[in-house]
């Protein structure tokens, strides 16, 4: 049931609810029930939460929390300069993940060789969705030159940055494995997993690359599997979605010579590192605290948007200070 607009009192009851990962979503959205809740899960971390697809935007504005809620949980949980630097940083590595994976999708269902029906609808229908927020015009505007900028590399991440990246993201996975064991970071640790997962991918390249011949039904399986797990991943974060796609995305890639699984993965990768940036600066992680997929959805679609407003403010304080 779609909610009527004349319902104000209950939206600004809504906006002004402390902040709780059980906040309702506010009316003039399609309810949650409406859509069911496991669906929505699925939809929001199969491909890894902060990738963005025509699926998922959709989704966001039927069910999505208003971005004025979703402002208000972000801020509370970015207030140091380093984490929202570290959050920049990410959200690069994130937009060239999530674009050259879409890219590699549509070059797989051979959709539209140049440009991609995929990619060009997650584009165009993302920056149309930021640009209807409540956020300052200059994050729109940055938010947007982002995403096309990403659009536009996609199909170069996807093909050409295999092989170079493939060396070099056991230096961020490392990172992540520490952040999974729940262990302190130091240099000694840090050191000696860094070896190990190193040599691991170097021994896979030389003997196993390629080696694996995977079938339709083993995708199909897969797929199904992955789906089952990203109902609550944060339940089970090591062993559910995020584990799977963060440990073992790079390993499929490389047995299987499937560039796809490798970008996939690098989702997981990007996003448990938002989680390593909170938990070295000491702020709680947002979405483990949501556990709910309006509010989820929200926070993940306008990332960008919350993001540089965030930052503007913190550039805003400081001045002040």
């Amino acid at each position: 049931m779609v909610t009527t607009r004349s319902q104000t009192p209950k939206k600004a009851a809504v906006e002004a609810s402390p902040v709780q990962g059980s906040s309702p979503p506010p009316p003039g959205v399609l309810l949650p029930y409406k859509i069911p809740l496991t669906l929505s899960g699925i939809n929001l971390y199969v491909i890894s939460p902060f990738y963005t697809s025509p699926i998922k935007l959709v989704t966001n504005y039927l069910c999505g929390a208003p971005y004025a809620l979703a402002y208000k949980h972000f801020r509370r949980d970015h207030q140091g300069t380093l984490n929202l630097v570290f959050h920049c940083l990410i959200l690069v590595l994130q937009l060239l993940c999530n674009f050259g994976f879409l890219h590699e999708l549509d070059a797989r269902l051979q959709l539209n060789e140049k440009y991609g029906v995929i990619s060009l609808l997650s584009c165009v229908g993302w920056i149309t969705c930021l640009l209807f927020t409540q956020s300052p015009a200059w994050t729109k505007l940055l938010s947007g030159v982002l995403i096309y900028s990403a659009f536009t590399v996609g199909g170069v991440v996807a093909s050409a940055a295999f092989p170079i990246s493939i060396h070099l993201q056991p230096f961020l996975d490392t990172l992540v494995y520490i952040y999974f064991i729940k262990k302190p970071t130091s240099l000694l640790l840090y050191l000696v997993i860094l070896a190990v997962r190193v040599a691991l991918t170097e021994y896979t390249l030389a003997h196993g690359s390629g080696s694996v011949q995977l079938s339709d039904q083993f995708y199909l399986g897969f797929l199904l599997v992955i789906a089952f797990l990203s109902h609550k991943p944060f339940t089970r974060p090591a062993s559910g979605v995020f584990g799977i796609g963060a440990l073992f995305g790079w390993l499929l890639a490389v047995l299987s010579g499937d560039r796809l699984f490798f970008l996939w993965g690098a989702g997981f990768i990007a996003t448990a590192l938002q989680g390593v940036s909170h938990r070295e600066t000491k702020e709680p992680p947002t979405m483990p605290q949501l556990a709910n997929i309006s509010n989820e959805l929200a926070h993940s679609t306008f990332f960008p948007c919350l993001l540089l407003q965030a930052v503007g403010d913190q550039m805003a304080q400081k001045k002040k200070a």
